[in-house]
């Protein structure tokens, strides 16, 4: 059930105020025409949706499952709060990495650290002061100066976190995250007159359907990329998985990547990115 708490959203993570690109693409008309008629819209909507949780998949994925398995190995060696720069040391290390994945595109590092900080404060609330430790040990690490804070709480990160918190294994955190992605799409949508509320809820079923087989793909290449990661929580430059994300994670999305990029230049936007 506490799958259900990580995707609602009344978890108040700030995640309705952007659009994931699909503002500026409209704006571009990258995305949709104006003279399109209803079944044309949803199905361009459907489209940008499919593309977007594809590109998470390759480029912020692997990012929530590295910090999910970061978190589960703190909470197996029963790390204690005194202990967060050792428990947190990995989780910093992925942070940073998902930091510089986006430092070309301002709006979505802006976008994710953002969403990533109220996700994370809204998480150590819901899930309670014990189970919570973890999270707040990563919130303290965050205001220390660097090289131990970081200052930004990226999005995937915490979510893989929060993910491990809520009991979730690797693939219903992979298929927590890609939903959400393509939930907040399709929401944008409606708001922006992109689609119809009801077509935009056939478009989501039917990317949600796609995205299972590709979500169980990401967990597999990953738990086989990363299977011979040490099982000490401390991050060094041999650590396999750490490794793994300064190789492999990439945007396959590239056009909406760049017109997200000049969203802060429209006249006119309903959201911040």
């Amino acid at each position: 059930m506490e799958t259900f708490v990580l995707i609602d959203p009344l978890l108040p993570t700030g995640a309705f105020a952007h659009s994931l690109g699909l503002e500026p693409a409209r704006i571009a008309r990258a995305v949709g025409t104006l003279d399109e008629t209803s079944v044309e819209a949803s199905r361009a909507v459907e489209t940008y949706a499919r593309e977007c949780a594809q590109s998470a998949i390759d480029a912020q994925l692997p990012f929530a499952l590295a910090a999910r398995a970061f978190a589960v190995r703190a909470n197996e060696k029963h790390a204690r709060e005194e202990d967060d720069d050792e428990t947190t040391r990995a989780w910093r290390a992925a942070n940073a990495e998902c930091g510089a994945l986006c430092a070309s595109n301002a709006v979505n590092r802006r976008a994710s650290a953002s969403t990533g900080a109220a996700l994370l404060r809204a998480s150590i609330v819901a899930f309670g002061e014990e189970r919570s430790w973890y999270l707040r040990a990563i919130k303290r690490t965050l205001r220390r100066p660097p090289p131990l804070g970081l200052g930004e709480a990226h999005h995937a990160c915490v979510f893989g976190a929060v993910s491990a918190i809520a009991n979730l294994d690797a693939e219903a955190c992979a298929r927590a995250y890609v939903y959400c992605i393509m939930r907040d799409v399709c929401s944008a949508a409606t708001r922006l007159n992109a689609s119809g509320p009801l077509e935009t809820a056939a478009a989501l079923r039917r990317c949600v359907d796609d995205a299972e087989a590709a979500c169980a793909v990401a967990v597999a290449d990953f738990n086989a990329a990363t299977a011979r990661t040490a099982t000490s929580t401390v991050v060094d430059d041999g650590c396999t998985i750490i490794h793994h994300l300064r190789r492999a994670p990439a945007t396959s999305a590239l056009i909406y990547d760049v017109v997200q990029g000049a969203h802060d230049r429209a006249r006119a936007r309903l959201f911040n990115s």
